[in-house]
């Protein structure tokens, strides 16, 4: 069951000596709720699992696992499936495990995900789901209080899920008036009043008028600026193509509005915050968050103050880890489905 790949790259790894890595001291404000001290300190060591024993010690001593989802749940192509998964969420729930679902894909709303589940072979309730953009619409109605207007740049995912919340919109889709560089055409373009936010995903209608709309809006310093998620700027999708992507477009409204955003997603802490608010009797110390991105995954477990899995099914390899001394998980596997013991 245990995967010769990842003995293999235990053993060949000299240049990244896991016994050597230790994780920097954390602090994090914590906004919502207070988890246990706000000032995180702790050094410690990465397990690379191989035997099914210490699988056992791992899921015995952790009460609710924090899922994400591409890369770690199917693939990062978000189609492919990762063989063992539907077994391994099933295991886990046989020995009483709360599971909980993370992603910072703001393409799709939560009920969305749960047809998703399905196509990979097991199911969940929609309250047990958090995508970033249910997170961000949770964090504009009940934290900001929001009652007025939501200038989106986003998805549709993002729309049904600040439908849900009942916050007013507008911005889906290509801008409605005609691009022009003229100050008289500009003055003319469409503003709407009581706009009380500006909330930015991920958006393939983006455009030059929308930058000057976000950017107009967050004139007014009682205008909050939230984006889903700034992990990434840009992805490298073959040898002379790059992608740009959430981050990059946040940072080109940054620029013009000299704002910078709350940031819902993982690494950052708000998603825990969420979680927490849903979930109270939730303990830190028995949590585990298992994920394939450094940066986003287990970056976002140190900021917490919760213990983390790396899977090499993702994002990341054991070599990465001398990139990342920030975030060091306390343990590696090579894939979520190791979590189902014969």
């Amino acid at each position: 069951m245990f995967s010769y790949t990842l003995r293999a790259l235990y053993r060949n790894i000299n240049k990244c000596s896991l016994s050597g890595i230790k994780s920097r001291n954390f602090s994090r404000n914590i906004p919502w709720r207070n988890y246990g001290s706000a000032h995180l300190s702790r050094e410690k060591e990465t397990q690379a699992v191989t035997d099914s024993s210490k699988v056992k010690e791992i899921i015995d001593s952790y009460d609710t696992y924090l899922l994400d989802m591409d890369g770690t749940l199917w693939g990062t192509d978000h189609y492919s499936s990762i063989p063992g998964t539907p077994k391994a969420i099933e295991f886990l729930r046989k020995q009483g495990k709360e599971i909980l679902f993370v992603t910072n894909n703001s393409f799709h709303s939560n009920s969305h995900y749960l047809n998703k589940f399905k196509s990979q072979g097991f199911e969940a309730e929609e309250d047990h789901v958090f995508g970033v953009a249910y997170a961000a619409a949770l964090y504009l109605k009940e934290m900001l209080n929001v009652t007025g207007q939501v200038y989106v740049l986003g998805t549709h995912g993002m729309e049904d899920e600040l439908n849900k919340f009942g916050l007013q919109h507008f911005g889906f889709g290509p801008d409605p008036d005609v691009s022009s560089l003229l100050v008289e055409n500009l003055l003319n373009m469409e503003f709407r009043e009581n706009v009380q936010a500006v909330l930015m995903g991920f958006d393939k209608d983006f455009h030059y008028n929308k930058i000057y709309k976000a950017a107009s809006y967050l004139m007014d310093p009682n205008c909050h600026f939230v984006a889903t998620n700034d992990v990434e700027i840009a992805v490298k999708i073959a040898p002379n193509r790059m992608q740009p992507t959430t981050g990059s477009l946040i940072q080109s409204v940054v620029a013009a509005s000299k704002r910078k955003p709350t940031v819902v997603g993982k690494p950052h802490t708000l998603m825990f915050d969420c979680i927490m608010e849903k979930f109270p009797k939730t303990n830190p110390k028995r949590t585990l968050f298992v994920g394939d991105s450094l940066k986003a995954d287990i970056r976002f477990a140190n900021n917490v103050g919760i213990d983390s899995v790396l899977v090499l099914t993702g994002a990341n390899t054991m070599k990465d880890l001398k990139d990342y001394p920030d975030a060091i998980p306390n343990f590696v596997m090579s894939s979520f489905a190791e979590f189902c013991i014969p």
